[in-house]
């Protein structure tokens, strides 16, 4: 009998930073999946163009960036830890926010983005959520969203068992599967849930939400449906799109 396939990795998991107490929940997180599914954690903190204009004229820009990044690194360890922090690389990048993420993200390569968003609506969501909801609706990439009222991850998460919030259709199928690829990853077993928008009840640490692939307007509204559900949930949730090669399988081992 042919052996098993090794365990499908992760190369590397990119977290989103802006100093927050939910970036320093997705900190953990992103230590947390790399343990969970492999790759090395990249931290990342976008400087907004505005303030390094401001900085530029009062003194040297590339100060500004090295300042930003010592800040980094010591929120990295104080989030996660000096053991965990040793192992995370941290970068400052003078650029929107939305913008930088996701071209870095691309330059990169990253498996994962992590990231926090505070569920605000109104005024509020246009300083705390539009970066998150903005990434949801056109970033073509997988991504790990941790919402308000979500607890640090344990030592063993996700756990045995991650359910999958699946919407119904024509494309359910595909879904499950995506889900499944994203499952065997983590190690863990999969649990399917048949929803609309409404967060499914379970005990489960980690809820797994694939989209269908789709065109750029598709790809927007379902964006927007995958922010109401992550605001509604408290637990981190995984956005996926079907059909996106998730993770990188390694060859298989040989038979003793």
């Amino acid at each position: 009998m042919m052996p098993p396939p090794r365990t499908h990795r992760f190369r590397l998991i990119l977290a989103a930073v802006d100093f927050s107490s939910q970036s320093a929940k997705a900190v953990r997180y992103a230590v947390a999946l790399s343990r969970a599914g492999g790759g090395r954690v990249v931290a990342v903190h976008a400087i907004h163009p505005l303030l390094a204009g401001a900085a530029a004229r009062a003194y040297d820009e590339s100060a500004l960036i090295e300042d930003a990044r010592a800040d980094l690194v010591r929120f990295v360890r104080s989030a996660a830890g000096a053991e965990a922090a040793s192992r995370i690389e941290c970068l400052a990048i003078v650029g929107a926010p939305r913008h930088t993420l996701a071209a870095t993200s691309r330059r990169l390569r990253a498996d994962v983005l992590v990231m926090g968003t505070s569920g605000r609506s109104g005024a509020a969501k246009a300083f705390f959520g539009s970066v998150s909801q903005g990434l949801l609706r056109r970033y073509p990439g997988t991504m790990l969203i941790v919402p308000p009222g979500c607890p640090n991850p344990t030592a063993s998460w996700p756990g045995q068992t991650v359910v999958a919030a699946v919407t119904p259709g024509e494309h359910r199928r595909g879904l499950i599967a995506a889900a499944g690829r994203m499952t065997a990853v983590l190690g863990a077993w999969l649990s399917v849930v048949d929803i609309g928008t409404a967060v499914p009840r379970s005990r489960a640490s980690l809820i797994l939400f694939p989209l269908a692939a789709a065109d750029r307007l598709r790809t927007f509204r379902q964006g927007t449906t995958a922010y109401r559900f992550i605001c509604d949930a408290r637990r981190p949730v995984l956005v996926m799109h079907a059909g996106r090669r998730i993770g990188h399988i390694e060859g298989p081992r040989k038979a003793a």
